[in-house]
């Protein structure tokens, strides 16, 4: 019974790992914790990375590392000295929480209360900054609504993409805001960049609520699109502002620098499109702003993605990772060129075994009078159907994590000489790096090639080794 539970555990902490990656750096690490439970008390200190997942998680010690916490709820009212991903259906950080890294979070609501030393990555129905709330550098947030409150700072840039945003706090540096609705209300230390694209008066906020009916369960404030802007409202730099309703006059009273107007590029609600893609624009990455934002999100979703994928296969299959990356690791070019081989003839199978298939299906169809048909197209096509989904997942994206293992593992012998393997903080290197390099024009290009070449050529190189073993 003790063995079954040992098994359960292990699966139930996988399946966190799952969520946390669809929901939704480098720290000290000498050994990640999985505490048991779903909290982790006041008085307690924890000096490694920690995976805590339940239907309420609640943070009140010290983690000294990496905090990963995926539940229904998760409460932060401790310190974190590192970074922080946290998914769940409500995230808090409370008014007593630190958090001296950067926070990651994907919810249904987030609300936070506390201080972040470093940025903020929200994704959510809706995001709440309270009066205590401290973010040191920059907020990115995407989602239906964003809401500051008087008091609450956000240190240097805020980066919107949502319905709404709802300003009443103080930015340090620059707001770049691409939404339907704006309520201007607090203090924004540098220039602003402001697109509310089309605004159609027979626009409703209603008809966003008919895509995610639980949105209002979550935002207790919803604006009609448009630009409102306070009285108490204070722009000190310039002020692009890009919309169908020229606000030029209003923007001029609370910006101190120049008010430049432009009108919206047309978009698919002047094309016959649904009102709906008309009145929030996706981002335009020929905008400073949307780029930046979008380019920031993929480097987090890809991090958090392949962070996860390896957390899982370090926790179920330590012992066959551990031997693809070592096979890799001894001999990486001879690994690349299989790695090519490997995914020629897989792409060039995958062309011509389905049309085998159907030729022997029809040949199987004719001799038996159909009654095998069932057989052949049900269960050996969904075998065939699983064997392509496992090499293209082993391909195109097994093969980066394998490569980043190998990667971080290198960085950590060759320049910091490691003399015993960490195994958490090369996977956690490794990922960071990769993912980083990836993000660079061209260089990552190169880089995810040669990763996935690598990667790939190691399955190949580790089941040769085996069998020159046997």
């Amino acid at each position: 019974m003790s063995r079954i539970n040992r098994i359960n555990k292990k699966w139930l902490i996988s399946l966190s790992l799952v969520a946390l990656m669809v929901f939704g750096i480098v720290g000290t690490a000498y050994a990640a914790e999985f505490p048991k439970g779903e909290t982790i008390p006041a008085s307690q200190t924890v000096d490694d990375d920690v995976f805590l997942s339940g239907e309420n998680v609640v943070v009140d010690g010290t983690v000294n590392g990496v905090l990963f916490a995926a539940g229904q709820t998760v409460t932060v009212n401790g310190t974190v000295n590192g970074d922080a991903f946290l998914a769940g259906e409500t995230i808090v950080v409370s008014d007593s929480a630190v958090i001296t890294g950067n926070l990651f979070t994907g919810a249904a609501e987030i609300t936070v209360n506390g201080t972040v030393e470093g940025s903020v990555f929200g994704g959510s129905s809706a995001m709440y900054l309270n009066g205590s709330a401290n973010v040191a550098r920059n907020l990115f947030y995407g989602g239906f609504s964003l809401k500051t409150a008087e008091n609450s700072t956000v240190g240097r840039d805020l980066y919107i993409g949502a319905y709404q945003g709802l300003l009443s706090g103080m930015v340090g540096r620059d707001l770049h805001a691409d939404a339907a609705a704006l309520q201007l209300n607090g203090n924004v230390a540098g220039d602003a960049v402001i697109d509310l694209g089309e605004e159609s008066e027979t626009s409703q906020p209603s008809e966003w609520m008919d895509y995610n009916p639980y949105i209002s369960k979550y935002v207790d404030t919803v604006l009609e699109p448009g630009l409102y802007i306070a009285d108490a409202a204070v722009i000190s730099g310039k002020v692009t502002y890009t919309g169908s309703v020229d606000k030029s006059s209003q923007l001029g009273k609370i910006a101190a620098g120049t008010v430049i107007y432009q009108t919206p590029v047309p978009g698919m609600s002047d094309q016959g499109g649904s009102p709906y893609s008309g009145n929030v624009r996706s981002f335009d990455r020929n905008h400073p702003g949307g780029f930046v934002w979008s380019r920031a999100f993929s480097v987090v979703q890809s991090l958090i993605k392949l962070f996860a994928l390896g957390a899982l296969a370090l926790w179920l299959l330590k012992k066959p990772f551990l031997k693809l990356v070592d096979a890799a690791y001894m001999e990486p070019m001879k690994s690349m060129g299989w790695g090519f081989v490997l995914i020629a003839v897989g792409i060039l199978a995958a062309f011509i075994v389905p049309l085998v298939f159907i030729m022997i299906g029809v040949l199987i169809g004719f001799l038996s009078l159909g009654s095998l048909l069932p057989f052949w197209f049900g269960l050996v096509g969904s075998a065939l159907t699983l064997v392509f989904l496992a090499f293209f997942f082993a391909v195109f994206t097994a093969s980066k994590i394998i490569a980043s293992y190998m990667f971080g593992k290198w960085i950590m012998k060759v320049v910091f000489k490691q003399t015993e393997e960490k195994i958490w903080l090369n996977l956690l290197v490794g990922v960071f790096l990769y993912v980083l390099i990836r993000a660079i024009p061209i260089v990552g290009l190169l880089a995810g090639l040669a990763a996935t070449l690598i990667g790939a050529g190691a399955f190949w190189l580790a089941w040769s080794n085996r069998k020159a073993v046997a």
